[in-house]
């Protein structure tokens, strides 16, 4: 009897064994609701003891679902997904490049399977049921941001009020994925650019540019300001067509000029010291704005006084007036000393040898005299002729070249370009 009892035991369990081991049709394709209530969502992966393959499975399930909840929305997507612990979170990102958050609630887990190699999970969600509840939810939003997209266009309001409005709005479509939304995008967008627009025009900025000269690698001879007309202020940022300039307060300096004569300074509002709670926001704010104010800033070469040997100064000069406005008097914004020596010598033969040796020192003319550049090197200039005349010429050739190849890019180099 005992025997027979444990054999029929043994029978049960196989065969329940066999029951659960039995592969549901679902894994080879999930459900699919003819009355359109309901929407599946199936996933699956490799069962690896090593990973949390389960969940990855029902994330992938989950990804499904979303997938399939957005197809009934948007067309031609491309799906990103992750899940957290509020519920699973689907990013879609369209054609026209506009991204949107997709939050799944209310799903629920139908069955799971394993087999050998792969784990199941399947979900379902009620379709209309989530519609409705997205339906309510958007109205609820848009009224909100209608609010705060009034807000924005009141002029009675400061300019950072209405700016933050503006941004409080985008950051709410963005939130509820609208602005990527056929019901809404188009009056959405129309609606905060026409905002924006409006806040632009009541901002009034004057850049002031002083009427002394600038010099060409000489920043700091370069000072501007610009000004809000009221006191609402909202970061500003600048750009230019050549070097490098910033504002500090309401101030504008330049740390390198660049080598353009003239430059184009361009204030721009700062979109990266403006918080918002969406990077496209902040895209959508930077892609629509069309506020700056523009002023083309005059740089002239630097003048310089050139101390050196007559014999010396109209070649040396020419070949300075590629950077600098030579000049012989005072005033000058730089100097350039020369300690150059002059050598003729003639030989029993009745041969001239002519030798000119030099060095350079640049320094810049202020309160204070700073010294810039020094050269290491002596520059030299060597040559032999029958004629005096010819030797001097020669030697100066000489001299010439080697002050364009050594001296001259050396002195360019020193200045803040």
């Amino acid at each position: 009897m005992r025997y027979a009892l444990a054999l029929l035991s043994a029978c049960f369990l196989f065969a329940c064994g066999t029951k659960k081991n039995v592969a549901p049709e679902w894994i080879n394709g999930k459900p699919i609701d003819a009355t359109g209530a309901y929407v599946y969502g199936l996933g699956s992966t490799f069962i690896n003891p090593n990973t949390a393959y389960q969940q990855a499975a029902r994330s992938n399930a989950l990804a499904d679902l979303a997938q399939e909840v957005q197809s009934e929305i948007y067309d031609e997507t491309r799906l990103l997904q992750k899940e957290d612990a509020n519920g699973f979170n689907s990013a879609f990102e369209s054609n026209t490049t506009a991204t949107s958050a997709l939050r799944l609630e209310d799903y629920e887990l139908v069955d799971t399977y394993a087999d050998e190699l792969r784990y199941y999970t399947l979900y379902r969600l009620d379709l209309q049921s989530f519609l409705r509840k997205k339906a309510i939810q958007d109205a609820e939003a848009m009224d909100w941001i209608n609010r705060k997209i009034l807000e924005s266009k009141d002029v009675q309001l400061s300019s950072p009020t209405r700016l933050s409005a503006l941004v409080d709005a985008l950051d709410k479509a963005h939130d509820y994925q609208l602005m990527s939304d056929i019901q809404f995008k188009t009056k959405l967008n129309a609606s905060a650019t026409e905002a924006l627009r409006a806040l632009e025009q009541s901002m009034l900025v004057y850049l002031i540019i002083p009427e002394e000269l600038a010099y060409l690698g000489l920043p700091e001879t370069f000072r501007a300001q610009w000004q809000y007309v009221g006191p609402d202020q909202i970061p500003m940022s600048i750009e230019s067509t050549s070097g490098q300039f910033i504002v500090q307060e309401q101030q504008i300096q330049c740390l390198h000029t660049g080598s353009e004569s003239l430059v184009q300074l361009s204030i721009l509002w700062d979109w990266d010291k403006i918080q918002t709670g969406h990077p496209t926001t902040k895209q959508w704010l930077k892609n629509k704005s069309q506020w700056s104010l523009s002023e083309t800033v005059h740089f002239q070469k630097p003048t310089l006084r050139l101390t050196c040997p007559e014999e010396l100064r109209e070649a040396l000069a020419q070949s300075l007036s590629q950077y600098f406005a030579v000049q012989p008097n005072e005033g000058a914004r730089l100097g350039l000393d020369s300690r150059i020596d002059l050598f003729t010598e003639t030989s029993s033969q009745g041969t001239y040898k002519v030798i000119i040796e030099g060095t350079f020192i640049l320094t810049q003319v202020g309160e204070y005299v700073d010294l810039k550049w020094k050269s290491s090197n002596v520059i030299e200039g060597t040559a032999i002729s029958s004629s005096k005349e010819r030797a001097m010429q020669s030697a100066k050739n000489a001299f010439m070249e080697d002050f364009n190849y050594f001296v001259l890019p050396q002195l360019h180099r020193s200045l803040d370009y």
